[in-house]
């Protein structure tokens, strides 16, 4: 059965938020698995080894990813520098919340799955502040786009 393991950090709960509904609209696939962590707790490196799809999700802090999703993503790209972890060819997808800068953090996440050799998969979704700068507030549209981005790779792991 295709996995699809989805990797976020999240500050004030909404890019939690966006990562559940990711899996939520992968699950909406039938055969498809799904597994759920936080960048910062502990899980096992098997984990994206036995992954089948990626996805990785970050609220912006000047444009980058927090300092818990840099420090994953850094250490994945080392550990597939020293052959332990097999990310090339899978398939993977980004979202990201932020308030001011422009939503450069789905690019910067990206980049980082491409230099894992992961292949990712449109759209790149990126949930804005449409309140002002008091913080992101994610809507019921932000959801709905991450629910099709979950969605989108579990149906092209499931056609595979």
């Amino acid at each position: 059965m295709p996995k699809i393991v989805i990797v976020y950090d999240s500050k004030t709960g909404n890019t939690e938020k966006m990562a559940k509904a990711v899996e939520e609209g992968a699950k909406t696939v039938k055969g498809v698995e799904t597994e759920l962590y936080k960048a910062g707790t502990r899980f096992p490196i098997s984990a994206l080894s036995g992954a089948d799809a990626v996805i990785v999700g970050s609220p912006s802090r000047y444009g980058l990813p927090t300092t818990e999703m840099r420090e994953f993503l850094d250490a994945a790209i080392e550990l597939s520098k020293n052959h332990t972890l097999h990310l090339k060819g899978k398939l993977g997808g980004v979202f990201g919340s932020y308030g001011w800068d422009g939503g450069n953090v789905v690019y910067r996440l990206a980049q980082a799955m491409i230099t894992l050799g992961i292949d990712v998969v449109p759209p790149m979704v990126s949930a804005v502040d449409r309140a002002g700068l008091m913080g992101v507030h994610i809507d019921e549209e932000d959801l709905q786009e991450c629910r099709e981005l979950g969605k989108t790779i579990a149906e092209k792991l499931v056609k595979a």
